[in-house]
């Protein structure tokens, strides 16, 4: 999730688990630097990896098994700062459980949104995403943070309950939804005579409405947009397609090079969700579970292998490729998505 989220939270548990008679404000101020420490993982660099933030991002830092570093560095920080600013002599074991319980939020909020978290570090090296929220959603986010707003101004225990209760309850519909979402495609898909090898759906932004739907049929991926509502019937409406990158299509870099190491990498990360694509220059892999609209095949993140394209020499090499653009009439395409006004939407019976 975004980091206004991660603060809100952790403000609203660290004044929620604050010890009797502790300070409220110093309870508050732990768990909310807990609750931001384990993205201090972006500033991991390693010149020369293309995919550094691929390796690291979500990865030690938003483990259960660190979290207690982090709730023990936050308590002892904020007990000095306190200290310093003669606002109190709270000492830093007090503070230690809603450090701790920042944290906590952090790793399960993360956990939540579609990107995978390695929350059993070092035990076990899965990525785990439940699918249920977007990384930004106003929804969630919103009411949350007027609730910690005044309850910090407030003092009050009860008002920083109502913020997470509410963004417990948002998550739980997410759930449903995700699940509501995930049958209906299934169900679209059977009445097709589609038997996919594997299938998914990913929330869109900051709405719990319009799915990003990705199934696999024999060596093509397709994504379609899944809506559903409270108050219809589940619709799809069909996007792009693509191919299934294969280590065997042409393009490919030689088995047991650096560059083919890099694409494993890459594609252990994206959990087997490549697409293949070739170009005069070179070949590109990208992760088809994330695009910036649902029915776009065109992949957040990729890799590109191929010629240098930059100094115009022929040595080959691995680079990462980002795309985050939007063409014109993308925000128009999104909303009709969105208010169910897209001719492509087709019922699910």
């Amino acid at each position: 999730m975004d980091n206004v989220t991660h603060a809100a939270l952790g403000l609203s548990v660290g004044m929620l688990v604050a010890r009797r008679g502790g300070s409220l404000p110093a309870a508050a101020v732990a768990a909310f630097l807990a609750a931001e420490a384990p993205d201090l993982d972006v500033f991991i660099r390693e010149p020369g990896d293309p995919l550094v933030s691929f390796r690291w991002h979500r990865h030690f830092t938003h483990s259960f098994a660190f979290m207690p570093v982090w709730a023990l560095l936050s308590a002892w920080l904020t007990s000095w700062l306190f200290r310093w600013r003669k606002q109190g002599d709270e000492p830093w074991r007090g503070l230690f459980l809603p450090a701790l319980a920042g944290a906590l939020t952090h790793l399960l909020c993360d956990g939540c949104t579609s990107y995978g978290t390695m929350l059993l570090w070092p035990f076990h090296d899965a990525r785990y995403a439940w699918d249920c929220l977007p990384i930004v959603d106003l929804f969630a986010t919103v009411p949350l943070l007027v609730w910690v707003i005044l309850a910090y101004r407030r003092q009050s225990r009860r008002l920083a309950a109502y913020g997470l209760l509410w963004f417990t309850g948002y998550a739980l519909l997410g759930v449903w939804q995700h699940h509501r979402a995930e049958a209906g495609l299934r169900a679209w898909l059977d009445a097709r005579g589609v038997q996919p090898e594997r299938v998914a759906v990913k929330p869109t932004i900051t709405n719990l409405v319009v799915w990003r739907g990705i199934w696999q049929y024999q060596d093509h991926w397709q994504v379609g947009a899944v809506r559903v509502t409270p108050w219809g019937a589940v619709q799809v409406a069909p996007g792009d397609e693509r191919l299934v990158w294969k280590p065997t299509l042409p393009g490919n870099p030689p088995p047991g090079s650096e560059a083919s190491q890099l694409l494993a990498d890459f594609s252990k990360f994206t959990q087997g969700w490549n697409t293949y694509a070739t170009f005069e220059s070179g070949m590109v892999v990208g992760d088809v579970r994330f695009g910036m609209l649902p029915t776009s095949g065109r992949p957040l993140w990729s890799v590109y292998f191929g010629r240098a394209t930059q100094h115009g020499s022929n040595n080959t090499g691995v680079e990462l490729l980002m795309d985050r653009s939007l063409e014109e009439g993308d925000w128009a395409r999104f909303w009709g998505l969105l208010d169910g006004s897209d001719p492509r939407y087709l019922p699910v019976r």
